[in-house]
């Protein structure tokens, strides 16, 4: 029956009201997610101007989690996303966990369609607005070191010796397993030093890993 889902428009609108009749708590949560694969999703970043937006997310492989009567349930699935973050490109593909809360009748999503992608997202733009601004204590806290240990990195002194520097990110390419997190950055670093001017266009690999709390810290440094 699940398979129906996959219909969009008004086919969509009628299914929806089918299951709100049925009864069927599990299909309601799925329905949530195959409608913003239609309608697309805007997915707020903390410390960001502007929500990462995509036109067509894709969810696949869902398994929910629901106990009768419980006030909580879980969908976990792969999502398969493109959009733009400002003028960042995102790509991302790999596990989701989407956490539901019983509000009446139906459900809500406190935390949004795509919690893990929002905190590996927001985790990669703290980082770029650290590096531009040059703030050892986040970049630690980033890493999971201390002040020193991030300081000794031969290639982050490198980068924090450019003066008026602008560390722009071009795109994340990001692949999102349960317990890590591989991203791809295109990035451009301009500014100066005192023997010459700045203009790097380059690619970077990143390791992420969630720690206890579900935040997202880079495991094999920052650069």
């Amino acid at each position: 029956m699940l398979a129906v889902i996959l219909v969009s428009g008004l086919a969509l609108t009628g299914l929806v009201r089918w299951f709100w009749f049925a009864g069927d708590p599990a299909a309601d949560l799925v329905v949530q997610l195959k409608t913003a694969e239609h309608g697309g999703l805007s997915i707020p970043i903390p410390g960001e101007p502007a929500p990462l937006v995509s036109e067509r997310p894709s969810y696949d492989r869902l398994t929910v989690e629901l106990q009768p009567g419980a006030p909580e349930a879980f969908i976990t699935a792969t999502l398969d996303l493109q959009g733009k973050l400002g003028e960042t490109e995102v790509h991302s593909l790999g596990f989701e966990r989407v956490r539901f809360l019983r509000d009446g009748r139906g459900w809500t999503a406190p935390e949004g369609l795509a919690p893990v992608l929002t905190k590996v997202v927001a985790a990669l733009c703290a980082r770029r607005r650290a590096l531009e601004a040059g703030k050892l204590p986040a970049l630690a806290a980033l890493a999971g070191q201390t002040r020193d240990q991030v300081a000794a990195d031969p290639a982050l002194a490198l980068l924090l010796a450019v003066r008026d520097r602008q560390y722009a990110v071009k795109g994340w390419y990001v692949r999102v397993e349960r317990d890590v997190v591989t991203v791809s950055e295109d990035y451009r670093l301009t500014g100066s030093t005192p023997e010459r001017p700045v203009d790097e266009e380059k690619t970077r690999r990143l390791e992420l890993r969630p720690d206890p709390q579900g935040e997202f810290y880079f495991t094999r440094g920052l650069m």
